[in-house]
């Protein structure tokens, strides 16, 4: 159920902020969300559950519902119940929200976890990328974020990029030689990713990311 909506942008907080500026934004200029489906559900249901957004979950989709909006790029239904703030100002005054962060030990604090787990869903997007240009799951997609977690280890984007694609091409040998229905393909691949990262982190070696940009 529902928490009762916040009264101001400050109540809202920042990530609450972020992933609604993610959507309006998203929605007015043809972008994605986020850069996983996965992180954009995330997303859009930490709005719902403070009251901001509906969505039509668990059903996929309203039957009846003439104003509601659609993603363009994920195609996920959604509506703006949030009535603090006239629909046309919302996100100048999102925009101001930010402007006026302070620089204390607690907004670094949020910020910090909200960039990692930006850093993940970039790593976990390119996997995805990567997974599908050798035909395999891009459901796979989703065990970079274990990998991530689980290792251990402190990289960059670019790193785990890297990893990644070092990765999938381990995989991509493996069904060249056994198949591709070959039992423990995606587990070999899952592994590889961890022994690149590890490997990375500890500079055996040096220089081996794929910048974003």
């Amino acid at each position: 159920m529902a928490s009762p909506a916040p009264a101001t942008v400050d109540e809202l907080g920042l990530r609450g902020c972020l992933y609604l500026w993610a959507l309006l934004t998203g929605q007015e200029y043809r972008l994605p969300i986020a850069q996983t489906k996965r992180m954009t559900l995330v997303a859009m249901g930490y709005l719902q559950e403070r009251g901001v957004i509906e969505v039509p979950w668990p059903e996929a989709r309203w039957e009846l519902k003439p104003d509601a909006r659609i993603t363009p790029i994920e195609g996920l239904q959604w509506h703006l119940s949030w009535a603090v703030y006239e629909p046309e100002r919302l996100v100048d005054a999102l925009d101001d929200y930010f402007n006026s962060l302070e620089r204390d030990d607690f907004t670094t604090a949020e910020r910090l976890r909200l960039w990692t787990e930006l850093g993940s869903a970039e790593a976990e997007r390119f996997f995805e990328q990567q997974l599908l240009k050798h035909r395999f799951s891009g459901e796979w997609a989703q065990d970079i974020a274990f990998a991530y977690r689980e290792s251990g280890v402190v990289l960059t984007v670019a790193q785990w990029r890297y990893c990644a694609w070092a990765a999938v091409r381990r995989g991509a040998s493996m069904a060249m030689q056994h198949g591709p229905q070959v039992d423990g393909l995606r587990d070999t691949i899952y592994q590889e990713i961890r022994r690149r990262a590890t490997s990375v982190a500890s500079g055996t070696w040096d220089g081996c990311s794929f910048p974003p940009f």
